[in-house]
């Protein structure tokens, strides 16, 4: 193999990694971790433009309002051109809202992509520039809950997680 397709593999598996950690940071509200997956001088456009601090600091906010969130991530495909690159991840997230006034709980389910532009400074791999596209959207009641669920660990949403125990 030569070096320009050992590097090409190395970056498309480092922006993978990108696009990994960005889940678990808004699932896990690891603030710190979304950062870091970003460029500072970033341009994401979730609905709106915004700088990635703009972005943590109204997720902050806004995802800690619901009981569980889940993104999960696929179709992912990486073009990689020197230092740069770009990419698409199909996104399915699921956000649940908590129970209240008699109410069930009820999960927001999103389907989309994100089309994302990386760039590789000093050696490391960024977004550069993220593009939010909004495909889909459900709401839906949740009527039960499998009675087994109790005896499994429970999904925790900061650093006490599992995933970030290192003696696990």
């Amino acid at each position: 193999m030569t070096d320009s397709v050992l590097d090409a593999l190395a970056s498309e598996q480092a922006i993978r990694a990108l696009i990994f950690r960005y889940c678990r940071g808004v699932d896990r509200l690891d603030w710190e971790l979304v950062a870091s997956v970003f460029w500072p001088d970033a341009k994401l456009t979730y609905g709106v433009d915004q700088t990635p601090e703009q972005f943590i600091a109204g997720a902050k906010v806004g995802l800690p309002l619901y009981a569980l969130t889940q993104h999960a991530v696929s179709n992912v495909l990486v073009e990689i051109d020197g230092d740069s690159g770009r990419g698409e991840a199909y996104c399915l997230a699921r956000h649940r809202s908590a129970a209240k006034d008699g109410a069930p709980a009820q999960d927001f389910l999103w389907g989309g992509r994100y089309v994302d532009r990386y760039e590789r400074r000093s050696g490391e791999w960024r977004i550069s520039r993220r593009g939010v596209v909004h495909e889909w959207t459900k709401l839906e009641p949740v009527e039960g809950v499998w009675p087994n669920a109790a005896a499994f660990t429970q999904g925790r949403r900061d650093r006490s997680d599992i995933v970030y125990q290192k003696d696990f």
